[in-house]
């Protein structure tokens, strides 16, 4: 984000090509509209020719169009609720959003009915991936991460939250989805054990044995990342050992030489 500074964590974001439609999903307060928001302010730069801080060898089209429904637009004033205020924006997306466009899509089928809302979003998200257009959505809803698991040309995407210290790292990962983390967020706010400890029990099987294989996935990977790491620094050094031992190689080459 251009108007960070000191120590900032850099977003990593890919999209395009086979994967139209990015859903994002995480705790509150995780990091999913930050991630939006730079995406948006740092294609609306690029297209106005400024310089946009990113890593060498990246990459920005010129979109026809940018469409963004974020934040909470709801009036009293004018009979807007919450569902009723984004409906409104996205109601103009969908008639805009073309070819090429991006379209950036905070809270997506938030604000009404959970099982309405997640297919509404489902649908939108069909409609804007068969439209051509470029799309990165955030949510809450378990549907959308399974729709973005199974659908051609969407994925997952997900941010980290430390626990610890109930607060972001702003760390996006692209293929795996997030979790909510509101009952853990809730006991370490302070939310009486025994309470948490019902809402759990209220949870469906079926959203139990998901959250459990979620979390065994994130954790495999987490494994998978740190090997990798491994990897690569033993990678490394066996460079730098080859390196060194060729350097000596070639001067006792030169020593013997020099000598006859």
């Amino acid at each position: 984000h251009p108007g960070l500074s000191g120590r900032v964590v850099p977003i990593d974001l890919r999209l395009g090509g086979e994967v139209t439609a990015l859903v994002i999903t995480g705790p509150n307060t995780g990091g999913k509209t930050v991630a939006l928001r730079t995406l948006g302010l740092l294609a609306l730069m690029h297209q106005s020719g400024l310089h946009v801080p990113v890593a060498e060898g990246s990459s920005l089209p010129i979109f026809p169009d940018i469409f963004a429904d974020i934040g909470d637009e709801q009036s009293v004033a004018q009979s807007l609720s919450t569902f009723s205020g984004h409906l409104r924006s996205i109601v103009r997306i969908v008639r805009g959003a073309g070819p090429g466009a991006l379209v950036l899509l905070d809270e997506l089928g938030a604000g009404t009915d959970p099982t309405e809302g997640s297919a509404l979003a489902q649908a939108l998200l069909d409609r804007f991936i068969h439209a051509g257009a470029l799309v990165v959505a955030t949510t809450h809803y378990a549907e959308l991460k399974t729709y973005a698991h199974n659908t051609p040309g969407a994925r997952n995407a997900s941010v980290e939250f430390d626990l610890e210290t109930l607060s972001p790292t702003y760390r996006l990962t692209i293929g795996l989805p997030g979790t909510s983390q509101a009952f853990a967020i809730a006991e370490r706010l302070g939310l009486p054990p025994e309470l948490v400890s019902d809402a759990r029990s209220r949870l469906s099987r079926s959203q139990v044995e998901f959250e459990a294989t979620l979390a065994a996935i994130k954790a495999s990977q987490a494994e998978i990342d740190a090997a990798k790491a491994s990897a690569t620094e033993a990678e490394g050094r066996a460079r730098e050992a080859r390196r060194v031992a060729e350097d000596e190689r070639r001067r006792a080459r030169a020593e013997r030489e020099a000598a006859v």
